[in-house]
């Protein structure tokens, strides 16, 4: 073999050399890191209320590479079957929880019997637990107190606020703001847990719900609509701003969902890479009413798809 070829065949023997070595070292540094697993488990028994939560959640998770398992009840607010389905969701391999709990005293005795050992991050509600480790969620109090001020400004002199069962944290807190408002401003309110129909005659001029589905169940076939009775609420869907947009609904007390649901999965995904520390998130809120449904300013925050 010549000088000329034995050069030819080092040089050759050389770049495959380099060749193999940045396929190694790009297939090892280039590698993909595995998506983690989190479920987000919610206190209802179906997701329409959750949509732009939901549109929130999806984008954290492509941005952070999470898998995300959005879990339902089959029973409204079953404190026992929201921990069966944690301790099931752990065990098929979920990394980290998002909860909105499905109440507070029965489920922070439930919690505290269960075997949770990955990160449980909190949305809307409270829970007095060494076991969650962020809260996301906006002063509930505050906005009972709004509401109630709201109203008040609207004329409201007497009226009704249903609660529904009233075991969730939240509605205990939006309630507690709602009286404050009202002891202040001189409203007469009876709170009841039942549908507030057999208060329908008795003098009322509003009603008020206190959670998405119940502000739901008083303006489906707008009966306190049609009888001159005002109806104010809380919630983010897009059926309840149809029913603002109507005039079915007097005010929304309107929470950014799709921040609630972007923020949760960043620090579900934070908690489980052990990135920053455990802190609560303080959502805003907006009164919203029909004339200002389709304003410049909150066309971005109820219609974040558009």
């Amino acid at each position: 073999m010549g000088k000329i070829e034995r050069v030819l065949m080092y040089v050759l023997a050389a770049a495959l050399a380099v060749s193999l070595a940045v396929t190694f070292l790009w297939g090892f540094f280039g590698q993909e890191e595995a998506a983690v697993t989190i479920s987000v488990i919610v206190h209802d028994t179906d997701d329409v209320q959750w949509k732009k939560f939901k549109m929130g959640m999806d984008q954290a998770a492509s941005e952070y590479n999470a898998e995300v398992n959005f879990v339902t009840l089959y029973d409204r607010n079953d404190v026992r079957q929201q921990v069966e389905l944690m301790e099931r969701e752990i065990a098929d391999g979920a990394q980290a929880i998002v909860l909105s709990p499905a109440g507070d005293g029965e489920l922070l005795e439930a919690l505290e019997e269960a075997s949770l050992n990955v990160p449980l991050i909190l949305i809307g509600g409270r829970l007095e637990s060494g076991k969650v480790r962020r809260e996301i969620a906006a002063d509930q109090k505050t906005m009972g107190y709004d509401l109630g001020m709201a109203m008040k400004k609207d004329g409201v002199e007497k009226c009704v606020v249903y609660t529904g069962d009233g075991t969730q944290s939240f509605i205990k807190d939006r309630l507690e703001g709602m009286l404050r408002a009202f002891e202040a401003s001189g409203i007469s309110c009876t709170v009841t847990g039942e549908q507030p129909e057999t208060y329908f005659w008795q003098g009322i001029e509003a009603v008020a719900a206190l959670d998405d589905s119940l502000t739901m169940e008083l303006c489906v076939d707008g009966m306190f609509y049609y009888y001159g009775k005002k109806v104010y609420g809380f919630g983010s869907s897009d059926q309840l701003l149809k029913y603002l947009d109507d005039g079915e609904l007097e005010l929304l007390m309107y929470i950014n969902s799709y921040d609630e649901g972007y923020l949760s999965l960043k620090a579900a995904v934070q908690e489980i890479k052990k990135e920053g520390e455990g802190e609560e998130t303080v959502l805003a809120y907006y009164e919203i009413r029909r004339e200002r449904i389709y304003q410049g300013r909150y066309q971005k925050l109820l219609f974040p798809a558009s």
